[in-house]
C-alpha cells in the first residue's frame, strides 16, 4: 500500500509539471498566433493600395447615392454617411478621407427629425 502511495503522489507531481509545461505552451501558441494575424493584416493587399487608387474608391462610393437620396437616407442616420462610414475602417483609411476635399461635398447639416409628441 505504501508503495502504491508512493507511485501515486510521483505520478501527481508528474502531472503538474507536465500541466505547467502545457500551459506554458498554450501561451506561447497564443502569442504566435497573435503575432501572425498582425503580419497577415500587415501583407494585406489592401494595405497595399496607392491613395490614389482608395480616393478614386471612395469617391465612387460617396458617388454612388443620388443627391435626393442622400439627404433622406442618411438625414436619421447622419454617422453613416460615405465618408463618416469610410474613415471608421482604420487609420490610413481616415487620414485619406480627411485629406480628399471631393469627399466632402455633401455633408448633412439640417439635424435629423423628431418624431412629434
Amino acid at each position: 500500500v505504501a508503495r502504491s502511495r508512493t507511485t501515486i503522489d510521483s505520478a501527481r507531481k508528474r502531472v503538474l509539471v507536465l500541466q505547467a509545461i502545457l500551459d506554458d505552451l498554450e501561451k506561447q501558441k497564443a502569442e504566435l498566433l497573435s503575432l501572425a494575424t498582425k503580419h497577415k493584416a500587415a501583407i494585406s493587399p489592401l494595405k497595399r493600395f496607392p491613395p490614389e487608387l482608395l480616393v478614386a474608391l471612395f469617391t465612387e462610393c460617396v458617388d454612388m447615392v443620388p443627391t435626393k437620396d442622400y439627404l433622406t437616407h442618411f438625414r436619421s442616420r447622419s454617422l453613416n454617411c460615405p465618408p463618416l462610414m469610410l474613415m471608421g475602417v482604420c487609420s490610413r483609411w481616415r487620414k485619406i478621407v480627411l485629406d480628399t476635399p471631393r469627399l466632402w461635398t455633401r455633408i448633412l447639416t439640417a439635424p435629423p427629425q423628431v418624431d412629434s409628441w
